[in-house]
Order: C-alpha cells, then structure tokens, then sequence
C-alpha cells in the first residue's frame, strides 16, 4: 500500500494558498510499510486553524505541510501563511540552507509541531535565534522541520520547469496509467489542458510509501523525488519497456518538462483533483 496507520488532515480548497496537513507516524525513506490491496484514505479532516488554535492534539506528531512562504525571520525561521487562520513559523532544522522560492510557488515541509520556545529550540537543535525577532511567536505552534521541499504543481513544472531541474520537489497531481509500460505513470492536474503530463519513474523501485501496485487511474497522490532533464539515457535507465523507436517518439512530444525520479508516492489528503 502506499500508506499505512497515517492521519491525514487537509484544509478544503484549491487556491494556491491551500495548506495540506499530514500526520504521520513515518515518512522517510525507512519506512516500513505493509503492502494491502488499495490506498488507505485518511481518517480525519480539519481546518488549518486547527493547529494554530488547537495545537495541543498536534504537538510531539509528524507533520506534512504544503502552503505558500510568508516573510522570513532571520537565518532559520520562516512563516507560512494560510488564507485563513495564524501565521505557522517554520524553523529549519535540516542541517542545510534552503532557498526559499518565488512568492507564488509552494513549499513542502516535514517536521515536528512544537509549542515554540526559543531558549529550548536553541538548546535542543543547536540553532543561534537572533535575539528580539521571534518574541512575537513564543507559546505559539511552530514546525521544527525535518525536510523541505519545492512543491509545484504539474502545471507550474510545465510552465517554470528550468527552476526544478536537479530540485527535490513535492508535486501533487492525478495519477494517468500509462499502457504497456513498467515502472511509471504521468502526473496531471485538473484544469490543466495537457494531453502528456508530468512523467514519473522509478515507482518500481524501493521508494517511501511502499508497494504501488494497487494505485489506480485518477488518483489524487504527492510525489516525492528530484526532478530531472529527460533524456533516452534516463528512460533506458528506468526500464519502462520501450523500444529506442517509442522512446524517440516520447521525447519528440515531451517537451518544456521534467522527468520526476521519485523516492516516494503518498496518497494526497483529499480526493482527486484538489490542486495545490
């Protein structure tokens, strides 16, 4: 299966705005996951205020949030900003710089929820918080953040798709089965007139989220990898089954797009469609 014993917790919505919230128990590239016949959908839905107002059920769980970036505050903190509901602060805590994108570009952030305390956050993960700036978000819920990750959306890869090149990327989108072929399926998002999509490879390989065998047509997922320059090198690399003939003729089609080699596929929050 692609999930297991995980929580799922998403505002409705479809502006670029829209945060999607995950608890989980696991979601790294160790996990170990039991395989089922289908998808697990998520248990239970809230609203993003839900962990700026009603924090205590969040903190000490895994979150997965996916929202545009508000101002940043000083070297490791920065806010997100859901259209409705508190400001998030975000501490970065990867052990690497993260460049934060464009206004209109989401992010995916991994981590833990806390009721921020400076003095602890310093003593605990090592961080020099620069005195004064985060006065106004002490008691308040933070996300100390295990990983990050660009987040567009099919669309946005198609459109800006130089940006992510070599980037680790979380999309989410529509699963399209693609025939005759092994270890891959396409990426499209509704409203997006496209008859190609965004292609995805490697999903028949040891990748977060177990098993994809039983992910069918029109599924709403987020995938997790590094988006990469296609080429016939990388497709022969992937093993699809395709002749050099099919190949040229992919390529010869797939244009202005990366190619996703993905280390994980999870089912999104909600149902097909949602956008980011």
């Amino acid at each position: 299966m692609l999930y297991q014993n995980h929580t799922i917790l998403k505002r409705a919505g479809v502006g670029l705005g829209g945060i999607a919230l995950v608890a989980v128990s696991l979601l790294s590239s160790c996990s170990n996951l039991t395989s089922t016949d289908e998808i697990q959908e998520g248990q239970t839905n809230v609203t993003t205020e839900d962990i700026s107002t009603d924090v205590s059920e969040l903190i000490g769980q895994q979150v997965t949030v996916r929202s545009l970036v508000g101002e940043t505050v000083g070297e490791s903190g920065f806010v997100l900003e859901p259209e409705n509901g508190e400001p998030i602060l975000v501490l970065n805590t990867t052990g690497a710089a993260f460049e934060l994108p464009a206004t209109d570009v989401p992010i995916q952030v991994t981590g833990e929820v806390q009721s921020f305390v400076a003095a602890d956050i310093e003593n605990e993960y090592g961080l020099d918080l620069e005195e004064g700036l985060y006065v106004d978000y002490e008691r308040q819920p933070a996300i100390v953040a295990q990983s990050l990750a660009l987040a567009p959306n099919p669309e946005n890869l198609y459109e800006d798709y130089a940006t992510y090149l070599d980037q680790q990327i979380a999309v989410e989108g529509d699963v399209r089965l693609l025939d005759a072929t092994d270890g891959a399926f396409a990426l499209f998002e509704e409203g997006w007139v496209d008859d190609v999509g965004v292609l995805v490879v490697g999903i028949d390989r040891d990748i977060a989220g177990g098993s994809v065998d039983a992910i069918q047509e029109g599924e709403n997922v987020v995938v997790t990898g590094v988006a990469r320059q296609p080429s016939a090198e990388l497709l022969q690399e992937y093993n699809l089954g395709w002749d050099d003939s099919k190949i040229q003729e992919f390529l010869s089609r797939y244009t202005e797009r990366p190619i996703i080699v993905t280390d994980g596929v999870y089912p999104s929050a909600v149902g097909s469609a949602p956008g980011n």
